[in-house]
């Protein structure tokens, strides 16, 4: 009985093991979304006076109120209490950058996640500096000015 249990049992064993690393390989090929760098034309508004509420848990961070650029819009996303998608990763708070007559929107986003050029962005570049820095203004950023950390 025990031969055959073998004989039944191995095979399945083996099976499931030669299998787990092509599963490993595939996870690993896995690309997160990526977060787009806009350009709009106008300053996004002051910030609005929010109250942060009490902390869920050790493992919550705080990601500050801030205004985000829906289609030809500023919108404001209220600030909450959010987990890391990952271990150790922490908020980098959005960014707004005067260059050349308009505003380079950088959103906020968790510190893993990767931050490319939209085709918005890249257009307005190509159509607009035409790979010349000489165009570019050198006003201050925009970032949260409370002063306050995001944990």
């Amino acid at each position: 009985m025990q031969k055959t249990l073998a004989r039944l049992v191995l095979p399945a064993v083996l099976a499931v093991l030669s299998a787990a690393p092509a599963t490993a390989q595939i996870r690993i090929g896995v690309d997160l979304p990526s977060i787009h760098i806009r350009i709009a034309p106008d300053a996004p508004p002051p910030p609005q006076v929010e109250v942060r509420m009490r902390r869920p848990s050790r493992n919550h961070r705080w990601v500050a109120g801030y205004w985000d650029r829906q289609d030809d819009r500023w919108a404001w996303a209220p600030g909450r209490w959010e987990r890391p998608t990952r271990r150790g990763s922490s908020w980098v708070a959005p960014r707004y950058r005067r260059e050349s007559g308009a505003y380079r929107y950088e959103p906020g986003h968790w510190s893993h996640e990767r931050l490319v050029e939209g085709d918005d962005y890249t257009r307005w570049r190509r159509d607009h500096r035409r790979g010349s820095r000489r165009g570019e203004s050198r006003g201050r950023d925009h970032e949260r000015g409370d002063g306050r950390r995001n944990d």
